[in-house]
């Protein structure tokens, strides 16, 4: 099985669902409000449905961009080191970065349940569970914390194998050339 690519095809799937989402969210705030200016009666729940997709587009997206190594980094002195250095603070980089993440997803599947528990639910005319919209919320942040994990492991194995030009090439800053990494 070739996990780099299915790690990689996933966390694409997931922004694009992100992406569907937030555009769909666009569609039904356009449609509420032209509803509401001709004065149908018809209410959308539009405010409300789109906090929740909101939330679930954020946290499904986060895994591409740590794919696409598009997670802010500071990266001053970084440029500066070589590469068996930036390859190191690049694992230490995703390393820490996994520890938010799956304290991310921890602390929201205890939201979940704490709703589910409680049977919360809105205070507005839209009456669902809050553990629905907050379900697909943590979905998205355990979608990341995996995929956050599994580059993390990867790139600790090259490491561990010397492979420091791989690490960085894979999970470094994107800023530079390629012929700086060699360096």
């Amino acid at each position: 099985m070739n996990w780099p690519l299915i790690i990689d095809t996933g966390a694409k799937y997931a922004a694009r669902f992100g992406g569907t989402t937030i555009l769909a969210s666009a569609v039904l705030i356009s449609v509420d409000v032209l509803f509401r200016n001709l004065d149908t009666g018809i209410r959308l729940h539009s405010f409300e449905l789109t906090n929740y997709a909101f939330a679930a587009a954020v946290a499904f997206s986060f895994a591409y961009a740590v794919t696409q190594r598009a997670h802010i980094r500071i990266d001053v002195l970084y440029q500066l080191m070589p590469v068996w250095i930036r390859s190191i603070l690049d694992v230490l980089a995703l390393l820490l970065l996994a520890i938010l993440s799956t304290g991310m997803a921890y602390f929201a599947w205890k939201v979940v349940a704490h709703s589910a528990r409680l049977g919360a639910r809105p205070n507005s005319t839209l009456d669902i569970a809050l553990a629905l919209p907050q379900g697909l919320w943590a979905l998205g942040l355990t979608w990341f914390a995996l995929v956050t994990l599994a580059l993390t492991v990867r790139a600790a194995i090259h490491l561990l194998k010397g492979r420091f030009a791989t690490v960085h090439v894979e999970t470094g800053v994107i800023s530079e050339s390629a012929d700086e990494v060699l360096r």
